[in-house]
């Protein structure tokens, strides 16, 4: 079983931690195990339970009362607060929160039933912005640390990963003419959700796309180059200005007819070249769609 931090419980939970301490000393609220320095850390079971404190306080439970209840009714109360609240923002934290579980106990009956009912709930592209980014950035904080194992991660990218490969496969295959567009990931890119998630988007608005997927060398590229087309990429790693300086140089110099749309999630990107256009987020890039 994993050990976290009490910083690394904070973010995840959302619980600041003098807000913690003050709770382990007034009602023995997950009381930590300590190491040989005194030092707080958390196991999974304490980080799951935190969690859905932070839920049920949050929408009007005390704490005082929390702590004497057993995992079966706090999921209860878990699901009473789904089924009742009309607040977005709670049922986007409670599927986070299920979603979270599933990968720490690799459930795969959590992670499938959460998955379907937010579909049916929120529709694709709310879930995405709303449930899947915010889960995905959550469980990036759990494994910072390097003693904790990624399988958890893994569990959850790779089966989020064959839930929208199916929707891809099962969007109408209506294809518009128009431009073709080519989707990759730069040399040393892995984390393709958000490439996919942009695939999914651009079949559901009958754009033929051209799916190359993971760590592509530019070279690559280079079979297309007599062709106009639009492409799509993603910078989601720490990159080099000059890793960031030579693919744009290497882009704008060899494709004189196409367009190349990018989602720079660490800002690396100079948004004045010509034929390179920065696309802020998702909704961005569906008025990109829609406008063409």
């Amino acid at each position: 079983m994993a050990s976290y931090s009490i910083n690394q419980f904070a973010k995840i939970t959302g619980l600041n931690k003098i807000l913690i301490r003050t709770w382990e000393n007034r009602y023995q609220f997950l009381t930590p195990i300590r190491t040989s320095t005194n030092i707080r850390t958390y196991n999974d079971d304490m980080l799951n339970k935190g969690i859905k404190y932070a839920i049920l306080v949050e929408n009007g439970y005390k704490i005082s009362k929390l702590v004497s209840y057993d995992d079966e009714h706090l999921n209860s109360l878990i699901q009473d607060t789904l089924t009742v609240s009309e607040n977005k923002e709670t049922k986007y934290n409670i599927y986070i929160s299920k979603f979270i579980e599933s990968a720490l106990y690799f459930d795969q009956e959590i992670f499938n039933s959460t998955y379907k009912k937010c579909i049916q709930e929120f529709g694709v592209i709310d879930f995405y912005k709303q449930v899947l980014i915010k889960t995905m950035g959550k469980i990036s904080v759990l494994y910072l640390n390097s003693e904790i194992t990624s399988a958890n991660e893994h569990f959850l990218s790779e089966n989020i990963r064959l839930q929208i490969a199916n929707e891809i496969i099962n969007t109408k295959d209506n294809i518009k003419k128009g431009k073709e567009w080519v989707l990759f990931l730069p040399e040393n890119e892995y984390h393709d959700i958000g490439l996919l998630f942009s695939y999914l988007l651009l079949h559901s608005h009958q754009q033929k796309v051209l799916y190359l997927g993971q760590n592509t060398p530019r070279e690559t590229l280079l079979e297309f180059q007599k062709d106009e087309k639009n492409y799509l990429f993603f910078i989601n790693t720490k990159r080099t200005p000059k890793f960031a300086k030579e693919l744009c140089s290497f882009l704008n110099n060899e494709f004189t007819k196409s367009t190349f749309y990018v989602i720079d999630n660490q800002k690396t990107i100079n948004n004045s070249i010509k034929n390179i256009k920065i696309v802020e987020n998702i909704d961005h890039f569906t008025k990109i769609l829609t406008s063409k």
